[in-house]
């Protein structure tokens, strides 16, 4: 008889705990909503200060906001991924009434759980991630966990959401939106994208991650670049070579 009791009393917590985890996740889909509405409009700023910059030449002050642009971009196709998992947990919620063995759960769904675990580790804004990750581990344990977290040998963590929320940047992620953002709003495409590289490859301070050989070719080329301007000034008029110094000042 206490036995009985015993398994009744087990079997209502776990539907419980599922109840309340799927409150959980749908109020994180609530919120991933919100978070999305915000960032899009920081996105859509963000596409319009960089073109003004562009426009103006003002390409050291471009460059910051392009990656922060990148940054924001990126994000949000992060919240993609986790709306994505939740829908896929949602969908088969009726297999965590049941089972605390992640091994025995549908391939599906266990991936899900893992990149909401993955996801937690690096968004701190959305709350319920973390709630929902703690649900987690008091079902499946901590081992499951810490292979998401780690990205240990043998983790199930979609390639997907280790790229997008990757804190490496490269640089010529960046050049390709500054291309774009000329292109679509008709600023001077070449001389946009080449101050911009000569710029990532002069700073080191953004936390952007080139290859040693791509750093090397941007530093040649912009050496060459300073070397044709050089030669070119010499057959410059004395006022046209004074508004090039102005420029140049302004830039920096």
């Amino acid at each position: 008889m206490a036995k009985s009791f015993e398994v009744v009393r087990i079997l209502v917590y776990l539907l419980y705990t599922v109840k309340i985890s799927k409150l959980h996740i749908q109020n994180l889909l609530c919120s991933v909503k919100l978070h999305r509405n915000r960032r899009e409009c920081i996105v859509r700023q963000s596409r319009s200060d960089i073109a003004q910059l562009l426009s103006y030449g003002r390409y050291s002050e471009a460059l910051p906001k392009a990656k922060q642009f990148y940054e924001d971009e990126r994000r949000l196709s992060a919240y993609d991924q986790v709306e994505l998992f939740c829908t896929t947990i949602l969908q088969n919620i009726s297999s965590l009434k049941y089972e605390n063995n992640v091994d025995l759960l549908p391939e599906e769904t266990k991936k899900a759980m893992a990149g909401i675990i993955f996801a937690a580790s690096r968004i701190g804004e959305l709350e319920d991630l973390q709630h929902i990750r703690s649900f987690f581990v008091q079902r499946f344990g901590l081992k499951f966990d810490k292979e998401c977290v780690d990205l240990r040998q043998g983790n199930v963590v979609g390639f997907e959401i280790v790229k997008i929320l990757n804190t490496n940047m490269r640089g010529d992620e960046i050049t390709h939106i500054v291309r774009e953002l000329s292109h679509k709003y008709k600023t001077n495409i070449t001389t946009s994208t080449d101050s911009i590289s000569e710029d990532l490859a002069s700073s080191d301070d953004l936390g952007i991650a080139d290859s040693d050989a791509m750093k090397v070719e941007k530093m040649k080329r912009a050496l060459r670049r300073k070397k044709v301007m050089k030669e070119n000034s010499k057959f410059l008029h004395p006022n046209l070579r004074e508004s090039q110094g102005r420029d140049r000042s302004f830039r920096r």
